[in-house]
């Protein structure tokens, strides 16, 4: 039990300072792009590119899991993402940064269903939703104070520091995972297992339900994600230390949620717990277009996060306990490829309803996304 806490401890502490490195980059890529002559539509386009490569190798990868090890799998996604920060940052050219940045996304699949499985060997049945929603405040902590320290890094000294610094924490993030002892794989028998028995049966019906899941919500937040800061920029006139100050407020508000949500999910079932949360969030999306002021928008936003951060650990533990534990780094990668797939159609989709229609019709879309998810989950058996 101890040799399993402090697993689970290092796997927090790597999580915090790798986030710490990845929220220096990601929200405000956009405009790094956009600072460099991109337009809207190539902004989309490229964070579309590098989500389609990074989804081509997540089930490969899954299925490389318990042959290789877990921990080797992280290490090798900590490097990518360092190494490929600091060639980022020397970047002057949106058409070189776009090959670059796909490199830089291919880590989340290294990285994803390792840790998330490592979190589900590491757990007890009983309290498993508690524990992803703990090992889940990583992002939000990171979050807190990357997004805006990365525009202010970014406004006095240019592009080139912040991806630098990211590069640096980045590497960082490596001790906690050398010091992590990672379990033997599961062997021949469990690989063959989980390479066929996935697809195949009930077992495909469930998987299959998560993937579409997984794949509607990562629309709805990509379809956000890529407009919002420049939405921010160009509609409501923020500065880049402001839009970040917006993500981390936002942040804040998933932190809250992380803990209370999976000790509600333990404690009155999973699904009630993701339905009851994502209701509000169609809702909130579908009033945007009546809140003028950022502060609101803020508001609305921040509610968005936290509502979707109660959800995460009940989703997490839901699909772990609907697969057997050798099926687990699998099933976490087919759910990871639907978020993947929906970060690949949400930025154009994004970009083209702002571009074509209106700034504001993105939220739109996202609102009847999450609606549609709503329905899906009612299908998936508790």
């Amino acid at each position: 039990m101890k040799s399993i806490n402090r697993n689970l401890l290092l796997l927090f502490a790597a999580g915090i300072v790798g986030v710490i490195s990845l929220q220096l980059i990601q929200p405000l890529f956009p405009l790094f792009l956009e600072s460099q002559g991109a337009s809207e539509l190539e902004i989309s386009l490229v964070i579309s590119m590098a989500s389609l490569a990074t989804t081509v190798l997540m089930i490969p990868v899954g299925f490389l899991m318990e042959r290789v090890g877990k921990r080797r799998m992280l290490i090798m996604g900590f490097l990518i993402w360092a190494a490929s920060s600091a060639f980022l940052g020397q970047v002057r050219d949106w058409r070189v940064a776009a090959p670059l940045y796909m490199v830089y996304n291919l880590a989340e699949a290294f990285v994803g269903p390792a840790r998330m499985a490592m979190i589900s060997d590491y757990s007890n049945p009983a309290n498993k939703a508690t524990v992803f929603g703990m090992m889940s405040m990583d992002w939000s902590i990171g979050g807190v104070f990357s997004p805006p320290l990365s525009g202010y890094l970014a406004e006095r000294a240019g592009w080139q520091l912040p991806f630098q610094v990211a590069a640096v924490v980045m590497f960082l993030g490596l001790v906690p995972i050398l010091l992590i002892k990672d379990r033997a794989g599961g062997g021949k028998k469990e690989t063959r297992l989980g390479a066929s028995a996935i697809f195949r049966g009930e077992h495909f019906a469930v998987i299959s339900l998560f993937f579409v899941f997984a794949f509607v919500l990562s629309t709805g937040q990509s379809v956000i994600g890529t407009i919002l800061p420049i939405y921010l920029k160009n509609q409501k006139g923020l500065t880049l230390p402001s839009i970040g100050q917006f993500f981390a407020g936002s942040s804040l508000m998933s932190l809250v949620g992380q803990i209370p949500g999976g000790w509600l999910a333990d404690r009155y079932g999973r699904k009630k717990i993701i339905v009851g949360f994502l209701l509000p969030i169609p809702l909130i999306f579908g009033s945007w277009a009546t809140a003028l002021d950022p502060w609101a928008l803020l508001a609305l936003y921040s509610l968005f996060s936290g509502c979707l951060s109660m959800t995460g650990a009940a989703s997490l533990a839901l699909l772990s306990e609907s697969f057997p534990a050798e099926l687990g780094g699998e099933a976490f990668s087919v759910r990871m490829t639907g978020f993947r797939m929906g970060s690949i159609v949400g930025p154009l989709i994004g970009g083209y309803l702002y571009i074509s229609l209106n700034p504001r019709t993105p939220f739109t879309a996202a609102a009847i996304l999450f609606t549609i998810g709503i329905l899906v989950i009612y299908l998936i058996k508790e």
